[in-house]
């Protein structure tokens, strides 16, 4: 009997297939696909890239997924030369993916397809006119990793301009991994990094404001709060106005929308928060282990279900009166009650060369950027749950890690601490950095003995920063808000602030700083608010 081979299995399961079914529903016309590949080199992502499209075209007729060779004379009018290279309607738009669009980037890649077939750039009013002015052409680069949780909405930032003036502008996604030359060539260390005309013009999510007048100008931008345009356009009132779309903001608007509140959730950068960036959550209920992505991203999905959340908005103003005013970069908004779960950020060493090396070896975001210090030397910095977490991240790709901690123990979950021991990671105890060293990157540290006083210099290619987090509280304390000595909102146990219908929830208040109680705290500010609102609103 002849033996049957073995079927590869599919890349898409049931799950993903029902919700793309569903997705594709929004197509307008019909899309091609072009992959190009070139046998002997990038097997597996050439495998993955022409997989992923026959799937595609699979779930939806209306997706055409063709194949070339490299050396196919499409290849050279196209202007392909790497392998794999998937274009996206080539008749049309040169939008495209260099490296297999896997991972993170397979939401921008859907979205992608979405967007071409209806022809429709998606952008502001205010960002279309500003392209019509454009008349030189832009050539978009931006470089990311198949674990970078920010990089799909820089690419799409990219393809939207791109489709909104395909006579100028083309973008290119590219995925480092598979394209390493390129990415040295660019000295890309952290990610997402945007390349325009050959120009690094970002490292790091932008704002569609911002990425805009950078492909614009062709210089960097730099929008501080008090520069940052605001538009004086009424927006809307709700009953519940939720700034930041942590698990603190998306819980919040859960609850509040259940209770029978008008709810908007205002967001200045992309839904998930800092939960986003953990590897491998271990301890949320009910899950013995997932993706904090994924975790967030189920999250996202739910509160959409009943709010809206406006992306990239970031509140500039709170005005405290019968209403509540909130006044973002995009418009004004009128609320009964606001709920601040602006989380907090990462703390910074305040040593030099940090910021100037920031991106070029010096990052906050293992996720983001372990792939470019695979075999390499790294050092964290840190020994709460977030220094080892990221240790062990890096560890488990191939880089040569060791922690450096100013105390002689961890300040983390044993289930880490035994991690870490078990895997042999060296760690260099009662030590704290005193100097981030190098000229275009990063080249070591310098060390300081805490016990001693004596410095060293520690060879290093990377620096991961993870000493702690910085309450994002600037626009709470602005209106009057009462916090602690390290800016965290002091709120009661309903989560009141000192403002009457204005409360706290997430880290922004401090305390645990865990996505458990971020969400138990949400769901108790949503209550609350509703309980309080009914008073207020019987009171007259």
């Amino acid at each position: 009997m002849e033996e049957k081979k073995e079927q590869p299995s599919r890349l898409l399961n049931d799950d993903a297939r029902k919700i793309l079914v569903e997705t594709f529903k929004g197509l307008k016309r019909p899309i091609t696909l072009e992959v190009y590949v070139k046998d002997s080199v990038n097997i597996p992502y050439n495998q993955l890239a022409i997989r992923f499209v026959r799937e595609l075209s699979e779930i939806d007729p209306r997706i055409v997924g063709r194949f070339f060779s490299i050396d196919d004379e499409r290849a050279k009018k196209n202007n392909v030369s790497r392998t794999p290279s998937v274009l996206l309607d080539p008749d049309h738009y040169d939008i495209r993916y260099t490296g297999a669009p896997a991972g993170e980037e397979g939401r921008s890649f859907i979205e992608a397809i979405l967007m071409v077939s209806r022809d429709e750039s998606g952008l502001s009013a205010k960002a279309k006119k500003t392209l019509a002015s454009l008349r030189e052409k832009r050539h978009i680069q931006v470089f990311v990793t198949t674990t970078c949780p920010y990089c799909p909405n820089e690419v799409v930032n990219a393809f939207r301009c791109a489709i909104e003036r395909p006579d100028l502008i083309s973008a290119e996604c590219i995925e480092s991994a598979e394209n390493i030359d390129l990415a040295r060539k660019y000295n890309v260390g952290s990610v997402p990094q945007t390349v325009i005309n050959g120009k690094t013009i970002s490292i790091g999510m932008q704002t569609e404001e911002m990425f805009i007048n950078g492909l614009m100008t062709l210089e960097p931008q730099q929008m501080p709060a008090q520069q940052a345009a605001v538009r004086d356009e009424f927006v809307g009132e709700f009953d519940l106005i939720i700034i930041g779309a942590g698990p603190a903001g998306l819980t919040a608007a859960i609850y509040a929308a259940r209770s029978g509140l008008k709810t908007i959730l205002l967001e200045k950068s992309v839904p998930g928060g800092q939960a986003s960036l953990t590897p491998l959550v271990e301890n949320w209920p009910g899950m013995q282990r997932i993706p904090g992505k994924q975790l967030m991203d189920l999250m996202v999905q739910h509160a959409k279900q009943y709010a809206h959340i406006h992306e990239g908005e970031e509140v500039k103003e709170i005005k405290i009166g019968k209403k509540i005013e909130v006044v973002t970069n995009d418009g004004r908004y009128l609320g009964n009650a606001v709920i601040i779960a602006t989380g907090a950020t990462h703390k910074k060493l305040g040593v030099d060369g940090e910021d100037r090396l920031y991106g070029k070896g010096v990052s906050y975001c293992a996720t983001c950027d372990a792939f470019f210090y695979k075999g390499r030397n790294v050092i964290v910095v840190g020994g709460g749950n977030t220094a080892l977490t990221d240790a062990l991240y890096l560890d488990s790709i191939g880089a040569k890690v060791t922690i450096v901690h100013r105390r002689n123990e961890f300040r983390a979950e044993k289930a880490l601490i035994d991690s870490v021991t078990a895997r042999k990671i060296n760690i260099i105890w009662n030590t704290e950095v005193v100097e981030i060293l190098g000229d275009r990157y990063v080249q070591g540290i310098r060390v300081r003995d805490t016990g001693t006083g004596k410095e060293r210099k520690i060879d290093a290619d990377a620096v991961f920063i993870a000493i702690g987090e910085t309450p994002m509280s600037e626009i709470a304390s602005s209106i009057g808000i009462k916090t602690d000595d390290s800016g965290f909102i002091i709120v009661d146990k309903e989560q009141r602030t000192n403002i009457p219908r204005v409360y706290a929830a997430g880290d922004v208040t401090g305390g645990v700083r865990q996505i458990v109680t971020a969400v138990g705290a949400g769901a108790v500010a949503a209550l609350t608010a509703f309980s309080d609102l009914a008073k207020w609103k019987r009171q007259g």
